[in-house]
């Protein structure tokens, strides 16, 4: 499907030209993506193509060096209008602060009611199987259950733009497949999804898949 395909139908989150560079070296080059809501697309390519970049600036956490990030068709700037998720490699978890006060921490900064954030994070710790993990502190925790509460973080949000960096890397296939079937059910919102995996059974399971090599879209498979 064509971007302007994806533009007519609603929702979408597009890069034109972007670039990235780092001391003087360029990460990203030349970017051009569209990705529209409905549609979850998978991000791959081998390490230090650019994946992990990539996916900070689609999620609005890194300003490009050059071109533009729109969401439908404005320039995207993420905030309580537009909620983001952004599932990262390494976590990124309080140490000190259990499992669910991880959770609730983004719902606390955005303001919301009390009695909604322990209903967000319960559901979103639930749906990741951690329920009874959830008075635990993050350091009690194993890898692949630090990387649970990071997915239930995101998805307490309700993002509009979900953006997952290697979400299964540390599950066994049992939670992997329980995680894919989220992002799954999360962009069938209709919301915005981007997956960067390595893991060819998330890859082949995903419509679309855009392929990164050096910094470029070398291959974007589309439905």
């Amino acid at each position: 499907m064509s971007g302007e395909e994806l533009r007519e139908q609603g929702r979408t989150l597009e890069l034109e030209q972007v670039a990235v560079d780092f001391g003087g070296h360029g990460v990203l080059e030349g970017i051009d993506l569209v990705v529209g809501a409905g549609v979850p697309v998978g991000l791959t390519g081998p390490s230090g193509s650019g994946k992990t970049v990539l996916c900070l600036v689609l999620a609005g956490a890194l300003a490009p060096t050059r071109g533009r990030v729109l969401l439908n068709g404005r320039p995207f700037v993420p905030g309580d209008e537009t909620p983001v998720g952004l599932i990262l490699q390494t976590h990124g978890l309080v140490a000190g602060l259990t499992a669910e006060e991880n959770v609730a921490l983004p719902l606390q900064a955005r303001g919301l009611d009390r009695n909604e954030i322990g209903e967000r994070s319960s559901r979103a710790l639930a749906s990741v199987g951690l329920t009874g993990l959830a008075t635990r502190s993050v350091e009690e925790l194993s890898g692949g259950e630090h990387q649970r509460v990071g997915i239930a973080r995101a998805l307490a949000g309700d993002p509009v733009v979900l953006i997952a960096d290697e979400p299964t890397a540390e599950l066994d296939p049992e939670n992997r497949a329980i995680v894919l079937g989220l992002l799954m059910a999360h962009a069938a919102g209709p919301n915005i999804v981007v997956v960067a995996s390595d893991d060819p059974e998330i890859v082949v399971a995903l419509p679309r898949v855009v392929e990164l090599d050096r910094g470029r879209i070398v291959n974007d498979l589309v439905p």
